[in-house]
């Protein structure tokens, strides 16, 4: 038994105008079937359960009231200064005396000197 090429290809394209006729008419349907190879009969399955969104709730948060601080009330912490040591200032003061001691005694040395150079080279 042979048949024709265009026998074959009329075929063909009668089998893919009723698959889409068929696919088309189940996707409005609304249902899904399945038929699967080598499973006696037809499984047919339920549709996915269908969830609904609640509608959004608008509402004013609740005002918050803060209750404003006491006042702080101090007294001025007193103010008491004890009196410098007299040593340290004695102790500068000495230093500052010494200091003036030393510059005047190099000064004398040094117009000493001073002299002494001049009268020795004047002999």
């Amino acid at each position: 038994m042979t048949f024709s090429r265009s026998a074959l290809t009329l075929a063909a394209a009668g089998f893919v105008a009723a698959g889409s006729l068929f696919m088309a008419a189940s996707a409005h349907a609304g249902t899904s079937w399945s038929i699967g190879v080598n499973v006696p009969g037809v499984v047919v399955s339920e549709p996915p359960p269908v969830y609904y969104e609640p509608a959004p709730v608008y509402s004013r948060p609740a005002p918050t009231y803060y209750q404003p601080a006491p006042p702080v009330y101090s007294a001025p912490v007193p103010v008491y200064e004890e009196p410098g040591s007299r040593w340290e200032e004695r102790r500068a003061e000495r230093w500052e005396e010494r200091r003036a001691e030393r510059r005047e005694w190099r000064r004398r040395q040094w117009e000493r000197e001073q002299y002494r150079r001049y009268h020795e080279y004047r002999d």
